[in-house]
């Protein structure tokens, strides 16, 4: 019992319930998806549903399915962490914004084994801005930014090189309400991109001013490989192999409104039995 009383108490901490109850709370609808274009075919994935922020703290709870490499459908995450939930909120697991990030953008592993690889010619031209669509009454911005590389793999006996171009468009929202920002706004869950190019493109788009309303990825890349002290045949009459890979974010049906009583929706029903992450999180990405 009193295990179970400190793990409540730090979901209450971590939500921001002690805090100084908010004026008012926000409300919209938001959808991610990611869409892969490649030689072995096409795989798409998408999620969807209702985001309230209340006091920095943001619940995310999916209208259907589950999240990427998870069986939970609900996301709550404030700025000391967060939880995973399953839908009948009957299980829960802890989780830092690092493993949420993970369930779209699977983090390195440790060893790298037989494989070598390696970024070069990493070139950033930085956003440049528009007006934007109005959204919902507001005016918006748009911002593009484009970015080219190459990312070198060797193992025994073969090397790839595949060049990638970089194309983010996004919608911000610039005199946008305090009480509408988390930490779910980030671009990181859109970045599945080779780990010195992911941080440096994070913080570009980071940079740009606002709330993203709306957010397009799109990388392109072309692949080739050699054998080392081998001879290439003549490319003539071959294509090269091409990747695409565009990943969009979008928020609608925004809502502001006074946030009133403090909400159980941020905090852990006392029927729920919180265990590890890993009980929650599977091995591999199921796309759908």
């Amino acid at each position: 019992m009193l295990r179970k009383a400190a793990l409540l108490l730090a979901s209450l901490v971590a939500s921001g319930a002690f805090a100084e109850g908010p004026r008012r709370e926000a409300s919209y609808v938001l959808s991610e998806g990611r869409t892969v274009v490649s030689p072995a075919g096409e795989r798409a994935s998408a999620v969807r549903g209702t985001v309230v922020v209340r006091g920095g703290t943001a619940r995310w709870d999916l209208e259907s399915g589950t999240f990427p490499r998870s069986t939970a459908s609900t996301i709550l995450l404030g700025d000391r962490g967060g939880w995973l939930l399953e839908r009948d909120e009957s299980v829960a697991a802890r989780a830092t914004a690092e493993d949420l990030t993970a369930l779209w953008v699977p983090a390195p592993t440790g060893e790298e084994g037989p494989f070598r690889s390696s970024v070069r010619g990493l070139a950033i031209q930085p956003p440049t801005a528009a007006p934007g669509p109005v959204f919902e009454g507001r005016p918006t911005k748009r911002h593009r930014l484009t970015a080219d590389w190459s990312l070198e793999t060797s193992t025994p006996g073969r090397v790839s090189t595949a060049r990638t171009r970089l194309v983010a468009t996004v919608v911000a929202v610039e005199d946008v309400d305090e009480e509408v920002l988390s930490p779910l706004d980030g671009f990181d869950r859109l970045l599945d991109l080779p780990g010195p190019v992911r941080e440096e493109i994070a913080a570009a788009l980071g940079a740009i001013p606002g709330w993203p309303v709306s957010v397009i990825v799109e990388t392109e890349s072309e692949h080739s490989s050699e054998l080392p002290g081998i001879q290439a045949a003549s490319p003539e009459g071959r294509r090269p192999l091409k990747t695409r890979v565009e990943a969009v974010r979008k928020v609608s049906a925004l809502v502001l409104r006074p946030a009133g009583e403090a909400s159980s929706a941020f905090t852990l029903p006392e029927r729920t039995r919180v265990v590890g992450i890993e009980r929650l999180v599977t091995p591999r990405e199921s796309l759908r």
